[in-house]
């Protein structure tokens, strides 16, 4: 009977890290652990005012462009575009975002990309934020309203020093119409 008991535990424990792993458990997701390209990192939101729903959100930066092929792209979207301040370099990344209801009556929307804190820049070497840019994004952007059941997959943008080759992207679930409830999420650039 122990044997049972004992081999039924360790099937339990092996399932449960298998589904941890599939599900991109972000236990592992921090500053210093940043999801890498192509990863995609499970979270949820919970949304509402008076009753908060809990929506479940995908995100993965599919790609990033930095310094002369960012400012190429930039370009394309604005001609006008400035350069950037001395000692800095732009960088590009295209973000997959998925959010689902759990249930099916959840079908608050979520503002995303609008909120300026929502989607942020850190050194790489000491987690320093970096000032934000106004220039305009390549098409699409990653920003409007997501409905639940549905994905958008959109371009950001920010400035960086050209010395920090490990700078990290930050989405705050906070912003963009959250009650405060969710877990900011933490991506290589």
């Amino acid at each position: 009977m122990k044997c049972r008991l004992t081999l039924l535990a360790a099937f339990m424990m092996a399932a449960i890290a298998s589904y941890a792993q599939q599900m991109g458990i972000i236990e592992n997701n921090s500053p210093s652990n940043p999801a890498a390209v192509n990863t995609a990192v499970r979270s949820m939101v919970e949304l509402g005012s008076s009753y908060a729903n809990i929506y479940d959100i995908t995100i993965a930066v599919m790609e990033t462009v930095r310094g002369n092929a960012a400012m190429e792209r930039l370009k394309a979207a604005d001609p006008n575009v400035k350069t950037p301040a001395a000692g800095f370099e732009y960088v590009l990344a295209r973000v997959k975002f998925e959010f689902k209801g759990r249930y099916v009556n959840d079908n608050l929307a979520f503002d995303l990309g609008d909120e300026p804190l929502q989607w942020v820049a850190l050194s790489g070497t000491d987690l320093t934020e970096y000032d934000r840019v106004s220039i305009s994004i390549p098409k699409p952007a990653l920003t409007g309203r997501i409905k639940p059941g549905s994905y958008m997959e959109g371009w950001v943008g920010f400035a960086v020093s050209q010395q920090d080759n490990k700078p990290v992207m930050v989405f705050d679930p906070d912003a963009g119409g959250a009650t405060g409830r969710g877990r900011t999420l933490f991506f290589r650039l």
